[in-house]
């Protein structure tokens, strides 16, 4: 935190990384995710490394979590019907043949990934934003009071390598 406030960056630059890292989390690129933050964060011009340590929200441990909300958002968003037991049931007896094969894993696949993409940016998006502003209200209002700007202050003149310039 107290390297996020003290960065040369803009507040405006700070909090769309934090912003991006949240979004980020809640999408289901899991092996992709701090790539992605950059490569978002390169794009719009925001601050890189305070939205990587985000996407870790998303980790072994909270991925079923995370990822079950999402999905359950985005059924109920694209008024689908959530998988249930006989869904499940289903997997235990694919087709035989090669293209029933695909076909059968294929639809199936569909039936969560969609879902999951539309919930994971629906969620993505309601909690990147606020973080946004939280952010961008927090190191502003912080820099404001502790320096009276938003950019630090130079700090104490040094002596020119030259010496005296008078």
């Amino acid at each position: 935190m107290h390297n996020m406030l003290h960065a040369d960056d803009p507040p405006h630059r700070l909090a769309l990384g934090v912003a991006i890292g949240m979004f980020v989390t809640f999408t289901p690129t899991i092996g992709f995710q701090m790539g992605l933050v950059v490569f978002f964060a390169w794009m719009l011009r925001a601050n890189k490394v305070v939205g990587v340590p985000l996407v870790w929200i998303s980790n072994p441990a909270t991925l079923v979590p995370i990822y079950w909300f999402c999905y359950k958002v985005g059924a109920t968003v694209i008024r689908s019907e959530a998988v249930n037991a006989q869904w499940w049931r289903g997997w235990a007896h694919p087709p035989a043949a090669w293209m029933p094969k695909v076909e059968f894993y294929w639809t199936r696949f569909i039936a969560i990934a969609w879902p999951l993409w539309v919930g994971g940016c629906v969620v993505g998006l309601v909690t990147g934003y606020p973080s946004y502003l939280s952010v961008y209200y927090v190191v502003r209002r912080y820099r404001m009071r502790r320096w009276g700007s938003l950019t630090r202050p130079m700090a104490a003149e040094s002596p020119s390598p030259r010496g005296n310039p008078d």
